[in-house]
């Protein structure tokens, strides 16, 4: 039976494409939002017959940019979600904002239309950072947003910055979680420059490290953002994320938990009936399929691969040592009827000897060691 409460819905429209990007968008396409509403709508009623799931817990406007959808937009394919799988009262429900993008009315409408949480991209709040990312926003616009945001009934802000990127000093990072701090902004999130095959950026940087901040001057931004925000009170929960309590972001566990959710729109991914499947990311193609005569799933579904019961315990420990609280053992032979010592005693023990995980209260979780090398933990449990 399909257990999916999340929904996830890709906006692929953005003014201009960030040169670190490597997410499906496309500039300058606003004359086919009309189309892609109609595409993105079919997708949602096909997905309803043939897998149905809900009432939905969480749905999140991912983008490209969310906030370039007009209120009435944006409404208009929560009701259809809604009328589809039906949501239940008190869910998360999360759009994405542009700073440079966003106006005062719109947050009204937004808030009005049923979205209670905002996910604003500050990344800096350093002009000449910005400028190096190629940002189409200033900090004095980022600043505006997140008070509008406040001013027009979004008590659930969530922000996110980035680390280790082009100009950046330690001096720029302080400013920027201070700033966020001082707004009273709930969840901040702040990630790593990746410099990913096929952007600008990659380009531009992959050959030249030396543009870039280097790895130890990476983490020493990372600790003090990390103890910048403990002193503020912010629970660090997920190794990118921190919030007040109550503010957790809901959508994003169900990803650290490896529960199912739905994808909807071109380049997403869902995780449904014990598959993840990609979804096309030509938005010619997409839309081409749905808006058919016989339109079907299948045509728009880049790749599937079928998750088998090794597979998802895999997925539950790489993902489960993601989040600052790791993995219960007494949760994981619940789901699994098998404790996680019994089929990753090897890894977990040379993890535990090497000094990068911990255990206690029968949990194993990422050590402070650990936090600096996430990825290494990670790989660990990939096949």
């Amino acid at each position: 039976m399909n257990t999916c409460s999340s929904a996830y819905v890709h906006i692929p429209f953005c003014v201009r494409k960030c040169p670190y990007c490597d997410f499906t968008s496309f500039e300058k396409m606003s004359d086919h939002k009309g189309p892609y509403l109609c595409a993105l709508f079919r997708e949602v009623e096909l997905t309803s017959v043939q897998s149905p799931g809900g009432p939905l817990s969480t749905v999140y406007f991912g983008g490209g940019t969310p906030s370039l959808l007009t209120p009435e937009e944006a409404g208009s394919i929560l009701d259809k979600i809604g009328d589809s799988f039906g949501i239940e009262t008190g869910a998360e429900i999360t759009i994405e904002a542009n700073p440079g993008t966003v106006t005062a009315s719109a947050l009204r409408g937004y808030r009005n239309t049923g979205f209670n949480r905002i996910s604003i991209g500050v990344q800096s709040f350093s002009n000449r950072v910005l400028r190096g990312l190629g940002r189409i926003h200033t900090a004095e616009e980022a600043d505006r947003a997140i008070r509008m945001s406040a001013e027009d009934g979004f008590s659930n802000i969530s922000c996110d910055l980035m680390l280790g990127v082009p100009e950046q000093t330690l001096a720029d990072i302080v400013h920027s979680v201070r700033h966020l701090i001082d707004l009273g902004v709930p969840h901040i999130s702040c990630y790593s420059l990746s410099l990913e095959d096929g952007t600008l950026f990659f380009e531009k940087y992959s050959g030249r490290p030396d543009q870039l901040p280097s790895d130890e001057e990476e983490r020493e931004m990372y600790n003090t953002v990390r103890r910048l925000l403990a002193d503020a009170g912010y629970r660090h929960y997920e190794i990118s994320n921190f919030a007040l309590t109550g503010f957790e972001s809901r959508h994003n566990t169900v990803y650290w938990d490896a529960l199912p959710y739905y994808g909807f729109g071109c380049g997403a991914h869902s995780y449904i009936d014990g598959a993840r499947i990609g979804n096309e990311v030509s938005l010619k193609r997409y839309i081409e399929v749905l808006t058919a005569d016989a339109p079907d799933l299948k045509g728009i579904q880049s790749e599937t691969e079928r998750i088998d019961r090794e597979a998802e315990m895999r997925e539950v420990m790489l993902l489960g040592f993601r989040k600052l609280s790791g993995i219960s053992t007494a949760d994981f032979q619940t789901r699994f009827g098998i404790a996680p010592e019994q089929i990753f005693g090897h890894e977990l023990e040379v993890l535990l000897q090497d000094g990068r995980i911990e255990k206690a209260d029968g949990r194993w979780f990422l050590s402070e060691k650990g936090l600096d090398f996430g990825n290494e933990v990670f790989r660990s449990f990939v096949q």
